[in-house]
This record gives C-alpha cells, sequence and structure tokens, in this order.
C-alpha cells in the first residue's frame, strides 16, 4: 500500500513537471501557448481616434408674403456674403373673384358699415384702405365668378345690398426659401426682415 502511494505521488510529480514545460516544447494549440500569443506586447497598437468635426444643425426659412420688388430686393440681401443658400421664386396666383363693400370715404365711415354687418349676422369680413386713401371692406375671394355669385346672393338675403363681386387680376406670389446653419441664419433674417412688416416666415415644408 505504501509503495503505491509513492507510485501515485511520482506520477503526479511528473504530471506537473510535464504540464509546466520543463520536459520539452508543448504543443501550440494548448491553452497555454494560446495565451502566450494573445498576450504579446510588442505586437500591440495603441490608435487614438481623433473627434470629427461637428457641424452646425442646419436650417430652413421661408418668407412669404412680399411683393415681387421686395422680395428681389430681401433676397438680395440675404444672398450676400455667400453665407446662407437663398433661393426666389415668383408665381402668379391665377384670376379670382373678390367679394367687398369698397369706395368708403373713411376709417369712420367703413366702421359704420362694419357695425351694419354685425348687426346683418355677418361677422366674417376684414377692413382694409384701398388705394388713394380710401376704405374697403373684404367680404372673401373666390376661385371662380359662380361661387363668388352665390355667396353674393346669401350676403343679399341676410340684408346686405352694398356689396359686389369683381374680377381681381393675377397677384404675384413670392416665395424666398432660405438655408443655412441656425445661427447665422436666424440673425439674417432679424436684421434684413426689419423694413418688411407683410413678411411671414414659416419653416419649409
Amino acid at each position: 500500500m505504501r509503495v503505491f502511494f509513492f507510485l501515485l505521488v511520482l506520477a503526479n510529480l511528473v504530471f506537473f513537471v510535464w504540464a509546466q514545460g520543463y520536459l520539452g516544447g508543448q504543443d501550440e494549440g494548448r491553452e497555454p501557448q494560446r495565451l502566450a500569443d494573445q498576450l504579446r506586447p510588442e505586437a500591440m497598437k495603441v490608435t487614438v481616434r481623433e473627434p470629427g468635426v461637428v457641424q452646425a444643425p442646419a436650417a430652413c426659412r421661408l418668407v412669404q408674403g412680399l411683393t415681387a420688388p421686395e422680395a428681389e430686393q430681401l433676397a438680395k440681401t440675404l444672398g450676400e456674403g455667400g453665407e446662407l443658400n437663398v433661393s426666389l421664386r415668383i408665381d402668379e396666383e391665377p384670376p379670382a373673384f373678390w367679394v367687398s363693400i369698397n369706395a368708403l370715404a373713411n376709417q369712420a365711415a367703413a366702421d359704420r358699415k362694419a357695425g351694419e354687418l354685425k348687426l346683418l349676422g355677418v361677422t366674417d369680413f376684414h377692413v382694409m384702405q384701398a388705394e388713394g386713401g380710401a376704405f374697403a371692406i373684404s367680404l372673401g375671394v373666390f376661385p371662380t365668378e359662380a361661387a363668388a355669385a352665390e355667396f353674393l346672393q346669401g350676403l343679399n338675403r341676410k340684408g346686405v345690398k352694398s356689396a359686389r363681386a369683381d374680377a381681381r387680376p393675377p397677384l404675384p406670389v413670392t416665395r424666398i426659401e432660405v438655408r443655412g446653419a441656425v445661427g447665422p441664419l436666424s440673425k439674417r433674417l432679424a436684421e434684413s426682415l426689419a423694413g418688411f412688416a407683410a413678411a411671414k416666415v414659416v419653416d419649409c415644408p
């Protein structure tokens, strides 16, 4: 029994010496060799990635509501320096028919007429100053003569007798599309629109 115990201890000792590589080269496929291959300091490279250039967010704004000369002037101003991308488009609105009460001498006359309309149950209208200093009350704009005539008949039934329907000539519709970085675009628009009270700025569709 004692001899068997010593033989077992000797066998374990021989296996330990062999496993540590003291008895010759080890198989390259064994785990210690693979671990040594993986931990090769001379083969390691440290790569430093430089942060990319962060571009400022872009924006697009649409300026509407200006006459053709005003739009051309504003587009030229916005395009100075080349910092913004500016495009101007001028379309012609199709003819329409305008129902209104016009030839009101002054603001007081327009206000009196507006009061009469409210008493007759008409509340959807707009008082405006026409050319030459006279005033008018706009009651609606319609794409066809038939639609304007039908609306006018409805007003007559309510007791409105002074309204009339007139053909409105084609009007230019201007659109200025402005693209660029948010900061410069907002600053340039704020500076350039100071003299254009009718301008309406919205996000591009």
